[in-house]
């Protein structure tokens, strides 16, 4: 059975029900929802206690109840990461499931490789959809950008990960960070099925999208001679200045959920480049929810 976890605080439960809102929107027919870290009268609510930043704890709380009621893998989705686009509704309801499956797959992560992002480990045949094998070196194999999880592994890491933390450090960056014992014998089994998908063989809509990934190499291939030439004429720091003007626009992932890769927020305030994506999306709906749900969650200090 699939399930849908979204991950957040009290601070940030409106931020969660609006990424849940944007499911709706853009994810037809999507698996039940479900939160952590949210207390509340109905069974979406996976976490009893409230105020805690004890991310693995309450993490590993959720997946417990899910396994409880038999659910065996879940699309873990963190609050601020709502999809930006059309879901490929079959891909993540059927394909991605089937070959987590198939593979015994710990992790397929959503945001994978191409759209000028590097291969990290070994390609798939199409058999099983060109998905990448993460080498066990790769440090972000279980990254928690939206990704199909596993609920038994993901259990397990959790177990893993508390142990080498004490409670103010079981945050969501330090899980994601973590480097495994290779010699672990709990983890080598799951550190060897972590996958991350070709997004550009899941798209909605396929023409409309495959030309946007067109029109951003060509923009990208520009920006990086741009980026060439500042380094050549002012050096390190004069490129870093020039990526941060340019850069804002390739944290779009287009695939079956596609995403902006740094989320919606930055360091607990709304991302900077997120809402320059944004700006330029033409997506009025997003925009205007988007407006709506920043003034509740990130108020301005004049109405504190």
């Amino acid at each position: 059975m699939l399930a849908i976890l979204i991950s957040t605080f009290k601070r940030y439960e409106k931020l969660a029900h609006w990424t849940a809102g944007q499911i709706e929107r853009q994810w037809l027919d999507h698996p039940p929802i479900f939160y952590s870290g949210l207390k509340g009268n109905d069974d979406q609510y996976l976490h009893d206690q409230v105020g805690t930043t004890d991310w693995m704890s309450v993490t590993l709380h959720a997946v417990d109840g899910l396994l409880q009621r038999d659910f065996t893998h879940a699309y873990l989705i963190l609050d601020d990461h709502p999809p930006v686009g059309p879901c490929h509704e079959k891909a993540l309801n059927e394909l991605l499931p089937s070959l987590a499956l198939k593979l015994n797959a710990t992790y397929i992560g959503l945001l994978g490789y191409g759209q000028h992002r590097g291969v990290e480990g070994k390609i798939l045949s199409r058999q099983y959809a060109l998905l990448e094998q993460s080498a066990i070196s790769y440090l972000w194999k279980f990254s928690l950008h939206p990704g199909l999880w596993n609920l038994k592994g993901l259990q397990t890491i959790l177990l893993q990960r508390l142990k080498c933390y004490p409670g103010k450090e079981r945050t969501a960056w330090n899980f994601e960070k973590h480097r495994d014992d290779p010699n672990d014998p709990k983890m080598i089994s799951l550190m060897k099925s972590s996958y991350r998908i070709n997004g550009a063989l899941f798209l909605k809509k396929k023409w409309e999208m495959r030309k946007s990934m067109l029109c951003e190499s060509v923009e990208r291939f520009i920006v990086d001679l741009l980026l060439f030439k500042a380094k050549i004429t002012g050096g390190r720091l004069a490129r870093d200045h020039t990526a941060k003007k340019l850069f804002w626009k390739y944290i779009h992932y287009l695939g079956p959920y596609s995403l902006c890769w740094s989320g919606v927020m930055q360091q607990g305030e709304p991302g900077e480049h997120w809402e320059r994506w944004l700006e330029q999306s033409g997506d009025v709906e997003l925009q205007s929810s988007w407006e709506e749900v920043k003034q509740l969650v990130f108020p301005p200090a004049s109405s504190l």
